[in-house]
């Protein structure tokens, strides 16, 4: 008797076009619960803010990995003048430096931008990820408008195309910058939101109302859901506004969204030992917790258990490859 052959099962054939919608809206779900994550509530009511710019964490990141060779500035450093030691709080800098590597990692570039208050912390705390002429440090006095032109000639020349504030204070809608408590610190912050108008796409992180990229929120809602909200609310837009817990978690949604876009450079940047040897060293440098005021490895007076438990399940989400 012949032997028979086997038929091959029945295989369905996906067209190309409907597998990479498949892929997409596989990828925008995945990076829904990031953002929804990153956006853990710690008490500011960050969680019912952020639900009103749900989505933008997808387009921020498909905006950045249209290309692999984007060139940002990525602006942050939040001065803690009351402090008994002043200095730059830890949620911002750590996320920035994140999005820094992360963007050199893929092959585009990044400078890390600031001002002089908080030069301290942020010049050596980017020593090991970012050459030292890729930090900018702007001048608060009156140097402040030669500091700007120079950085204009800095875009043209480095076809720098992306600017992305994160925890960065900017103008309220009264036109001074305010803390969280709805204290004046124009004194200690230069007007560094003046970068969202020489016309590159704008990515604005933050997570308390006052932070460049919060005036996408109508003041009505800022007012009704932060406290202080009709006093502090910054008044600048940007492009894309994501919103998290921490402003460093709010970061690394994006570092995840990335990864979840086909980046996989990045896994090094979901691990959460590489969170905490750079907290430790921006810490190191004098670097304070900006809830507490305590020079200690902390953001936001989380603890420690907090604060990276949010960080591990971001990245967890990040890694399961479903697409």
């Amino acid at each position: 008797m012949p032997q028979q052959t086997r038929r091959p099962a029945f295989t369905r054939l996906v067209p190309s076009w409907l597998s990479s919608q498949i892929r997409t809206s596989q990828q925008r779900k995945a990076i829904k619960r990031i953002e929804s994550e990153a956006a853990h509530d710690v008490g500011r009511g960050s969680e019912s803010l952020a639900v009103l710019t749900y989505g933008e964490l997808f387009e921020a990141a498909e905006a950045l990995a249209n290309r692999t060779n984007h060139r940002a500035l990525v602006v942050t450093g939040f001065y803690v003048p009351s402090a008994v030691h002043p200095a730059a709080e830890t949620d911002g800098p750590l996320g920035a430096l994140e999005l820094c590597a992360a963007l050199r990692a893929i092959g585009g570039d990044a400078w890390m931008v600031s001002d002089a208050p908080c030069e301290s912390v942020l010049r050596p705390s980017a020593k090991s990820l970012l050459p030292d002429d890729h930090v900018l440090i702007a001048p608060v006095d009156a140097g402040f408008d030669e500091w700007f032109n120079k950085v204009q000639q800095l875009i043209k020349v480095e076809e720098i195309d992306t600017v992305i504030f994160i925890e960065r204070v900017g103008p309220s809608y009264g036109g001074l910058p305010r803390n969280m408590r709805a204290s004046c610190i124009k004194e200690w912050t230069a007007p560094l939101s003046r970068l969202t108008s020489l016309g590159l796409h704008t990515i604005g992180i933050g997570d308390g109302g006052n932070e460049i990229g919060m005036g996408k929120i109508w003041p009505s809602d800022m007012q009704r859901l932060v406290r202080y909200g009709d006093e502090i609310g910054c008044s600048v837009a940007t492009d894309e506004l994501i919103i998290g817990g921490t402003s460093n978690w709010a970061a690394h949604a994006l570092v995840g969204a990335l990864h979840v876009l086909g980046y996989k450079e990045l896994e090094h940047l979901l691990e959460a030992s590489w969170h905490e040897e750079l907290l430790s060293h921006i810490v190191s440098t004098g670097s304070i917790d900006g809830v507490t005021h305590d020079n200690v490895p902390s953001v936001d007076g989380l603890s420690g258990e907090a604060y990276f438990s949010t960080i591990t399940s971001i990245s967890q989400i990040a890694r399961q490859r479903t697409w």
